[in-house]
């Protein structure tokens, strides 16, 4: 890896300086017209761009692969495909790069800053412990995954992006109590995410990203979107029910730490008061998702509106506990919390911007466009591939909605139902053994690729495999081009 570095660091240093070269000797000469119109080195072939495309994706892989930061290795890739720009090398880098990273921090920014604050404020607060802890007594330790799974959904449907980093809290002392693996624990998690986050109509970061380009709302196609949801949910269930007679029949037991089981609630807020601020961001979104704004941008905000509104439940129902934790404490870590992950995708959305001046991108388009198929074939295959080779579904969208989204829509797709579909599929290729959200999970629960990957790749890549083809096939039937 060491020696990969090291060529790759000479190779784009060298580019950088042939590229600077390059166009200080233009304007040198009077080439001032020239230099206006000039590509990337390889900008000008479109053999030659595809490689340097396929090169960037490559490198992205690798060094994501290599535990290098998500937002590092896009920056690193968007160098290797700024070669093969129809655009001069440094607009690339200094214009197109960083402007695309700023429009989507510009358009999600409070989304992900009230996702964050909600999640900070539900852990620090008991609430969420409260709901998991109200959930086992409900259905017992001998159900203990159907009530780590319930409250995952619980804070899916509250638009908590980092409900994984809830939930292991109480995940661990219930695989102990019911004496079953914690890779039980970990699919009931995360297993059931893909058809709840990407699937159903819920008020979430994902859900409302291809609103800014479809002109859609949360909650359009709503029959499609809770039918795709189903399917998903019930081969969750059928697989999990699978796991735990299995860990039974062959005498799995709990693999982890010693860690106690804590119902005592004595300290924490009771279930309703700790359930209220979720159903209010609900019901907000729901009530939101029908107003009528001037400008469509406008639709995403609605979803921080309605986090907030949860927000502010939450704060006037554990005013002495969150005047114990301390309002600057709040806003310091609260809403800081999903930042990391905003710039993370927005470095994405920047090298997705890069790759669409691609001088091979044209005809890529092209080709997709005509192929003699359903549009929302090519649409799924196409954003099942681009989410393979990113290995994140959020980036998948970011670099397809660009490239596509208003093409398809010229075709007379539903808009709606595209958004659905594309929802789902970025679930197909994006939890392959090198992504970073995969390495997360495993991380998060203390196990390895070997102890838990297969389970993972069935629940996060073969299922939502199937729910995305039931999908299209309903869009095909039900939504046909206008």
């Amino acid at each position: 890896m060491k020696k990969f570095l090291v060529l790759l660091s000479v190779f784009l240093v060298a580019c950088m300086l042939l590229s600077v070269g390059a166009f200080a000797a233009g304007e040198a000469s009077g080439e001032a017209e020239a230099a206006a119109v000039a590509t990337g080195p390889f900008g000008n072939s479109v053999f030659l761009s595809a490689l340097c495309i396929i090169l960037a994706i490559a490198v992205f892989i690798i060094l994501c692969y290599q535990n290098v930061h998500t937002g590092v290795a896009a920056l690193i890739s968007t160098i290797i495909a700024a070669l093969g720009s129809t655009e001069p090398f440094y607009v690339s880098i200094f214009e197109t790069f960083p402007s695309g990273v700023a429009s989507l921090v510009q358009m999600m920014f409070f989304v992900f800053t009230m996702s964050g604050l909600l999640g900070f404020l539900m852990d620090e607060t008991g609430c969420s412990k409260s709901v998991g802890n109200t959930m086992i007594k409900l259905l017992g330790t001998d159900r203990a995954w159907l009530a780590i799974s319930l409250t995952a959904v619980i804070l899916m449907l509250a638009g908590v992006g980092t409900f994984i980093f809830v939930v292991v809290v109480v995940a661990a002392p219930l695989m102990k109590a019911a004496n079953l693996p914690r890779k039980v624990g970990m699919i009931a998690a995360q297993g059931i995410a893909p058809a709840i986050n990407f699937c159903m109509p819920v008020p979430n970061v994902p859900g409302s990203l291809p609103n800014m380009f479809l002109g859609t709302g949360l909650f359009d196609a709503p029959v499609l979107s809770i039918a795709t949801g189903l399917v998903g949910i019930a081969l969750f269930l059928v697989y999990q029910v699978h796991l735990v007679k299995k860990a039974r029949a062959n005498g799995e037991g709990y693999d982890g730490d010693d860690v106690e089981l804590d119902l005592n609630e004595s300290e924490l807020p009771n279930f309703w008061a700790s359930v209220a601020p979720l159903a209010a961001v609900v019901i907000s979104a729901i009530i939101f998702a029908n107003i009528s704004l001037p400008y469509q941008t406008w639709q995403t905000q609605l979803v921080a509106l309605a986090q907030l509104v949860g927000i502010i439940v939450l704060v006037l129902l554990q005013w002495k506990r969150c005047k114990k934790i301390g309002i600057v404490n709040i806003l310091s870590k609260g809403c800081t919390g999903m930042w990391g992950f905003l710039i993370l995708a927005g470095c994405v959305y920047g090298f997705g911007q890069v790759v669409t001046k691609s001088a091979a991108v044209q005809p890529i388009q092209d080709w997709v466009l005509t192929l003699n198929l359903s549009p929302y074939i090519t649409a799924m295959i196409s954003v099942a591939v681009i989410a393979a080779l990113c290995t994140d579904g959020i980036s998948a969208m970011m670099i397809w909605l660009p490239m596509f989204g208003q093409q398809y829509l010229a075709m007379g797709v539903n808009a709606g139902a595209l958004r659905r579909l594309l929802l789902c599929t970025t679930q197909t290729f994006d939890s392959l053994p090198h992504a970073q959200s995969i390495a997360n999970t495993l991380g998060v629960f203390g196990l390895t690729h070997k102890q838990a990957y297969k389970e993972l790749f069935i629940t996060t890549v073969v299922f939502p495999t199937i729910f995305s083809i039931f999908c299209c096939i309903c869009c095909i039937i039900f939504y046909g081009v206008a």
